[in-house]
């Protein structure tokens, strides 16, 4: 009884208790620096994306930061649709915007990695921001991101959101990207630095040079940004920062249908058990995390099972709620989404089935991305 008691709460309990750390780490916000305008290379990789990347170029052409200091680069991983030609007819009227038409494949390299492999190569900034094509950005985002590069400052990871939260479904991804981010900048403030996402990402032309790009993670299909984080963290010694200024803040969708948010998500957990080669402390993260809502996914048929344990289970259950609605509260009112509130309770219940079938299958089942089948463990 003793055992099954302690197998019930331990893994609750340390999940918990990072959580509250991460929490810590959303209270320290640290300056912001002015000076000189370094040259900065936007860079998108795109693959058949002809309704969303004329906007995301919109956004771009209308930045603050000084228009003879950035370049756009967009990498056309092989696109069947229009996405080419748009480009094509938007770098007419903006010479800062190049097409890359990506036609070598370089061993070793998985598709996306390799259209930004080749993009870079042609980039002259000293700072390089990547974004999504289906990703829209604030004219203020290039000036902003920038600014935060002080001199020990090698990687800027920036706050994304999906902002079109109409339906159930849209609001429960929100939410599920909302904890991710402010764990992303709870552990970059804390100085850990787990999480990141390359709809908002920024790093040195430098830090890339001396990591030799994605040269030792390529053969990983995603990873193009948590994955770069950690080689730079575990390699290298910049310090590495969260841009938490809502001028920085970029906004994308929510996936449309269920199967798509399983196959995204399958595709994210790919990565999990390849951590331990770069942060062990993350992947025991994972680990916990995965093992806290598998633990309360079969700790109410184990209390009626064995009834004397059923108080503990529902300690377990109220001590999860407890640490992920603290967590949440404070991300909401700092970022700025208190219309998010109401779907918490429904974001905790089917947070934990989701976490444990996302885990199982993003490690052992393959997935789709931009119409490419992955199954090849070693290539997810």
């Amino acid at each position: 009884m003793v055992f099954l008691t302690a197998l019930i709460v331990f893994p609750v309990f340390v999940y918990s208790a990072v959580l509250m750390v991460f929490r810590t780490g959303l209270g320290k916000q640290r300056p912001e620096r002015s000076g000189d305008s370094p040259k900065v290379t936007v860079l998108i990789a795109a693959r058949n994306e002809d309704r969303n990347i004329a906007k995301v170029l919109g956004d771009l052409r209308n930045q603050t930061y000084p228009s003879d200091r950035v370049e756009i680069l967009i990498a056309d991983d092989h696109s069947r649709d229009k996405t080419a030609e748009i480009v094509r007819s938007c770098s007419v009227q903006d010479s800062r915007i190049r097409l890359i038409p990506v036609t070598v494949i370089e061993p070793g390299l998985t598709a996306k990695k390799n259209a930004l492999t080749q993009a870079l190569k042609h980039a002259t900034g000293e700072i390089i921001l990547t974004t999504d094509a289906d990703c829209r950005v604030l004219p203020t985002w290039v000036e902003t991101m920038v600014s935060y590069f002080t001199g020990d400052v090698g990687l800027v990871v920036g706050y994304s959101q999906f902002t079109e939260a109409g339906s159930l479904f849209e609001k429960l991804q929100t939410v599920d990207f909302l904890m991710l981010m402010a764990a992303a900048q709870g552990t970059a403030n804390l100085g850990w630095a787990w999480a990141a996402s390359g709809q908002n990402f920024a790093y040195r032309k430098t830090v890339y040079d001396q990591v030799d790009g994605y040269s030792q993670i390529g053969h990983r299909i995603s990873g193009d940004d948590v994955l770069f984080l950690q080689l730079v963290r575990k390699t290298t010694r910049w310090k590495v920062r969260f841009a938490a200024s809502p001028d920085a803040y970029n906004r994308t969708k929510a996936e449309p249908t269920l199967a798509a948010l399983i196959n995204q998500r399958k595709r994210w957990a790919s990565n999990g058990a390849y951590q331990w080669k770069l942060n062990k402390s993350f992947f025991l993260y994972v680990i916990i995390t995965f093992l806290a809502n598998l633990i309360l996914l079969l700790s109410l048929p184990a209390g009626f099972l064995w009834p004397m344990s059923l108080p503990y289970c529902i300690g377990a259950w109220i001590l999860k709620f407890l640490a992920e609605g603290s967590l949440f509260l404070r991300a909401c009112r700092l970022y700025g989404r208190k219309d998010l509130y109401k779907t918490f309770p429904a974001w905790f219940l089917t947070q934990i089935p989701y976490v444990v079938f996302v885990g199982i299958a993003g490690t052992l089942g393959g997935f789709r991305w931009k119409e490419r089948n992955h199954t090849s463990p070693e290539q997810t």
